[in-house]
């Protein structure tokens, strides 16, 4: 009998708040008891606009996904996206003093990282490890733990915050009655869910376009060597076409989603349609090869500065696989050709996971049916990453560095309870 957990993941994003619980049965088995969705706009480029109404917002999506599951939620995973985010490559040098590498030389490692480049009013948000160098030996290891060494160097990823707004986070969660178990950035999650493994091997650049942010993050070799959070969005394409067209969001956001596409070459510029506003008398004829340049020129300011963000860091090269797209603002039509001639490489749309799947666990089929429906729904990738990560050896090799790993004799197996598995590496700076 394999023993199980339940797990609770919180999504924050510029449209809404989404809660899942799933029930981990093993990295490639996890099943999602329920889900909540409440609209909000309320955490707005990763900052929080208006506190009570988010509070608000996280409470009944939590009570949803309580509701459907039949369970009760104490403390959650947190995912969320903010420009304010600050990224570094790391190493943390150790010396052993017993010649054999133990748990407290993986804790004095990080903590050396963080010496060396978190600043005393960031908050290290997340960090995953990207392996281990023992003595002169020119290959990094993944695990060094018990192998016999003079020396270690431990290589991170480092993500970082500004300390206030993780602590309006956590005075945010606490209001909620919830704790918070991890907090992790939500282009790695998204990545959990959306990059198979070969392509993080040869190098892949994920790309998550939300309202507000647009995530990215890049890995080579099975390795996370780079993050960046951009303060712009899907919602400015919103913004655009209310602008020009003297309609209001919800009216523009319609237009988008039936008419709108990004790919210009796609449209005759000749065709034009009779677009009325609701509650409104009003006619308002639509070029639609207008609409298409509108839409083009916001998206194209997106993709200049993910690629100027490569560029800078030097990463073009590695990208052999090219861009996967996530996020509600990669579904618009024509994203795929628009994005491939842009950006000059391979871009191709994220897939479902096989890993999730709606658990029956209803005395009625139309419950069933519903959750089924939710969970094939994109707009809960992010958190269902979250739970895919949670499971990865991404995770456990970056969970060997937290301060806990020396208190605990700690079990090799996947599963242990929530309490005991999820040491919170945040707290240790606060």
């Amino acid at each position: 009998m394999k023993n199980t957990e339940n797990l609770v993941v919180v999504h924050l994003s510029a449209t809404a708040v989404y809660a899942v619980i799933g029930n981990v049965v093993s990295a490639k088995d996890i099943r999602i008891l329920g889900v909540g969705q409440v609209k909000n706009s309320d955490f707005y480029q990763g900052r929080i606009k208006h506190r009570e109404r988010l509070q608000g917002a996280i409470k009944q999506a939590i009570q949803e996904a309580e509701d459907t599951a039949n369970c009760r939620v104490h403390s959650v995973w947190l995912t969320l996206a903010t420009p304010e985010l600050s990224s570094k490559n790391s190493a943390g040098d150790v010396r052993v003093e017993d010649e054999v590498v133990r748990a407290k030389d993986m804790v004095e490692a990080l903590t050396n990282a963080k010496s060396r480049d978190l600043s005393s009013d960031y908050y290290l948000m997340h960090c995953c490890q990207q392996g281990i160098y023992v003595d002169e030996q020119d290959v990094m290891v993944d695990d060094a733990i018990e192998m016999m060494a003079h020396n270690i160097t431990v290589m991170y990823h480092l993500m970082m915050m500004p300390v206030s707004s993780r602590q309006n986070i956590q005075k945010l969660l606490q209001s909620c009655d919830v704790g918070i178990d991890h907090i992790v950035f939500d282009a790695v999650t998204s990545a959990e869910y959306s990059l198979m493994s070969d392509e993080r091997q040869q190098g892949v650049c994920l790309v998550d376009i939300g309202a507000s942010t647009t995530s990215i993050c890049v890995y080579k070799e099975n390795k996370l060597i780079f993050t960046h959070c951009i303060a712009t969005g899907s919602h400015e394409v919103t913004m655009d076409i209310s602008a020009d067209f003297g309609i209001s969001m919800i009216e523009a956001e319609k237009l988008k989603k039936t008419h709108g596409t990004v790919d210009v070459n796609s449209v005759d510029p000749s065709s034009f349609f009779i677009f009325k506003p609701q509650g409104s008398n009003d006619e308002i004829n639509v070029g639609v090869y207008n609409l298409a340049r509108i839409i083009e020129a916001r998206y194209v300011q997106i993709f200049t500065e993910v690629a100027r963000q490569l560029h800078e860091a030097g990463l073009i090269g590695y990208i052999d696989k090219g861009i996967v797209l996530t996020g509600g603002g990669s579904v618009i039509k024509g994203m795929i050709p628009f994005a491939k001639k842009l950006l000059k490489m391979p871009v191709v749309l994220t897939n479902t996971h096989p890993a999730i799947s709606a658990y029956n666990h209803f005395d009625n089929d139309e419950s069933f049916k519903q959750l089924n429906i939710q969970v094939n729904d994109r707009a809960y990738q992010t958190a269902f990453g979250t739970l895919l990560y949670s499971q990865s050896e991404q995770f456990r090799r970056s969970e060997k560095s937290e301060p806990e790993a020396v208190q605990k004799n700690r079990v090799t197996g996947v599963f242990q309870s929530a309490g005991q598995r999820f040491a919170n590496v945040l707290k240790k700076i606060l």
